[in-house]
């Protein structure tokens, strides 16, 4: 009766939308700790080189498969079959990794591992925006992720600062918490696409996808997009040994981040808002904002308990970057073909920006130090910050021009 009760319930909007922030909850908080992954790589003696070219091949990797498997769950409509097939298979790899230590066989097996990974977050975007009547109120179903994230990134790196704890924990707590997710997905209602008579919207074809990229000024957008995620490479392969050469201790790694996270979920509970006020396309121009001043902090400050607040800039940007590039997707792109446009968003601002800023990431790393580094992404944000502005500008007159 009450596992009935339960279904019922899930099967309801309100339902689907908890089961959602569940889901993200739950996905998110699982992926926390393998940010530590270039840590255990590191310990193990990979150079910077072989870590940017690592996050450079995986990159490549997801750009490719994020899209055609969120094509193919487009096209089967068949969501949970695709996530929970992904999501086993992530296990599978890490229960491998730890066996090796050389850089060709680690290569090989991340690669495996980020196939698995790269069509996961699509799939839970795009039905969360189904599940919702105003699209506007994503936001706060993917703040459930955010908040599982801090969370988990927090106990993590409080547990890899205990006594006798190596880098090598991260393993079995990723996989305990792909394992929850995993045992959740079942519940999850992930809405199907119905026309207003409610039979289901034609199938999607490699036409649809074509057309999609030649919208008007819809890559251009994306392009401005990805030049987030050039500069966010420098933080996923090396914000943590930034912190240690400043002097902050493991602890403070998983501080610094929190702090970065917590500015996460505050601005995406009240994205809705600013999205409302400013709309879509600004917001991912003004994250651009947040980031310089963020990267700015990173390549001065010699003192990390002193650079912690405006670590909360750091997370506002992305919330302010994903907010705005799901909603703007969501408003240009097919409904028969929403998953595929979100996997192809997500792939150019975190997959194919970051090979080709990991490498180029890790050179500036290896040859003149982090906060060098760091005082290039700042130069790159302000780029991008004028480079939004005037395509904004440009998007105006087309559309005052076509009223």
């Amino acid at each position: 009766m009450k596992t009935s009760k339960i279904r019922t319930f899930l099967a309801s909007p309100r339902g689907a939308r908890a089961g959602l922030t569940a889901a993200h909850f739950v996905y998110w908080s699982a992926l926390a700790p393998i940010t530590y992954l270039s840590l255990y790589f590191e310990g193990i003696g990979l150079t910077g080189s072989q870590l940017g070219s690592m996050t450079a091949v995986r990159s490549i990797i997801s750009f490719v498969f994020s899209i055609a498997l969120a094509f193919l769950s487009d096209v089967f409509r068949k969501h949970k079959r695709v996530l929970a097939v992904c999501v086993a298979g992530m296990i599978a790899t890490l229960l491998i990794i730890p066996r090796f230590s050389a850089y060709l066989p680690l290569l090989g097996i991340t690669s495996l591992y980020t196939l698995f990974l790269s069509p996961i977050p699509s799939i839970l975007d795009e039905s969360t925006l189904r599940a919702v009547e105003n699209p506007r109120d994503f936001s706060r179903i993917r703040g459930g992720g955010s908040i599982g994230w801090g969370l988990s990134i927090f106990l993590v790196g409080a547990i890899l600062g205990l006594p006798g704890v190596t880098n090598f924990a991260i393993f079995p707590m990723h996989i305990i918490l792909l394992v929850v997710f995993l045992a959740l997905i079942p519940l999850i209602n992930l809405p199907e696409l119905k026309n207003a008579d409610g039979s289901a919207v034609e199938k999607p074809t490699l036409a649809d996808l074509r057309a999609l990229v030649r919208l008007p000024r819809f890559m251009l957008w994306i392009g401005l997009a990805a030049l987030w995620g050039f500069t966010e490479s420098s933080v996923m392969s090396f914000f943590y040994q930034h912190i240690a050469s400043i002097g902050g201790p493991p602890y403070m790694m998983g501080l610094s981040l929190g702090m970065a996270i917590l500015g996460e979920i505050i601005t995406f509970f009240l994205a809705k808002r600013v999205q409302g006020k400013i709309g879509s396309r600004r917001m991912m121009v003004y994250a651009f904002v947040l980031r310089f001043f963020w990267f700015v902090m990173l390549a001065t400050f010699k003192n990390p308990y002193l650079a912690l607040p405006f670590q909360l800039l750091g997370g506002g940007s992305f919330s302010l970057v994903e907010a705005g590039s799901v909603a703007f997707v969501n408003e240009r792109a097919p409904r028969k073909i929403g998953t595929t446009a979100q996997a192809l968003r997500s792939a150019a601002i975190l997959r194919l920006a970051i090979a080709f800023g990991a490498p180029i990431n890790g050179w500036l790393y290896e040859t003149r130090g982090s906060a060098y580094m760091y005082a290039a992404m700042a130069v790159v944000s302000v780029a991008a910050l004028v480079l939004g502005l005037l395509l904004r500008r440009y998007d105006r007159r087309m559309e005052a021009r076509n009223a």
